[in-house]
């Protein structure tokens, strides 16, 4: 696997023209107006208030959903012009995702759950439980490697899922709203942990409710009403 520091040129994340409507009994309701924008390497947060059209974003940036117009450009792949399962590759091999509420699997132990990517991936085992390992040390868990997850705090299954979102070095890292069930404290350390990769000239993109932690940003969007613009 290629370390952070072996990295050259970054993989750039662009949106063009990108939106998506729903059909309505009364017409149509536009959760995000097409918009473009270049996520330029680095922590950009995306704010507003609930219902403005965040996650319909990460879901785009994502390839979760299909846009209704425009397309999402992740290097030189358009996104929505791959087939489903090759779209399912694609992010394997250059998304890491982190959730609110960790998407942790409950049967797995801490070490297992940052594996997993690793074994999807077809990485042996000696080699992807060494890199689970070093993950977890990195955000202050090795001694929680054999917990489960409901043997977890919050703060420290947040953090867990940091790491497996960055077992296979992603390119572009989503975040939605990682800091919001936690108490400041640990938000603030597992903000720090979303910082580094950002640093280290990958594009994060988090999404936040929360100005405080907006101001950590490199980048800010300001999504309202499903219109979104630089900036706020």
């Amino acid at each position: 696997m290629v370390a952070p520091s072996q990295r050259t040129a970054p993989c750039v994340l662009h949106a063009e023209q990108l939106s998506r409507v729903y059909p309505s009994g009364e017409g149509t309701i536009t959760a995000l107006a097409p918009f473009t924008h270049v996520f330029a390497p680095g922590l950009t947060a995306v704010v507003g208030p609930s219902g403005s059209g965040k996650s319909t974003l990460l879901n785009l940036l994502a390839g979760f959903d299909t846009p209704t117009t425009g397309r999402v450009v992740v290097g030189e792949t358009d996104l929505h012009a791959l087939p489903e399962v090759r779209r399912a590759d694609f992010r394997l091999a250059h998304y890491g995702f982190v959730f609110q509420n960790h998407n942790l699997v409950p049967i797995l132990t801490a070490l297992e759950n940052v594996e997993f990517p690793l074994t999807l991936a077809g990485v042996p085992k000696r080699e992807r439980r060494e890199r689970a390992r070093a993950l977890l040390e990195g955000v202050g868990l090795s001694g929680r490697a054999s917990h489960l997850p409901a043997q977890l705090s919050g703060g420290e299954a947040q953090r867990v899922a940091i790491a497996r979102a960055l077992a296979r070095n992603p390119d572009v890292l989503l975040a939605d709203e990682p800091t919001g069930n936690l108490d400041t404290r640990t938000g603030e350390r597992v903000l720090e942990l979303l910082i580094g990769p950002a640093r280290e000239g990958r594009t994060v993109v988090l999404i936040t409710h929360d100005r405080e932690v907006a101001t950590r940003a490199d980048h800010t969007l300001q999504v309202r009403d499903g219109a979104v613009t630089v900036g706020g």
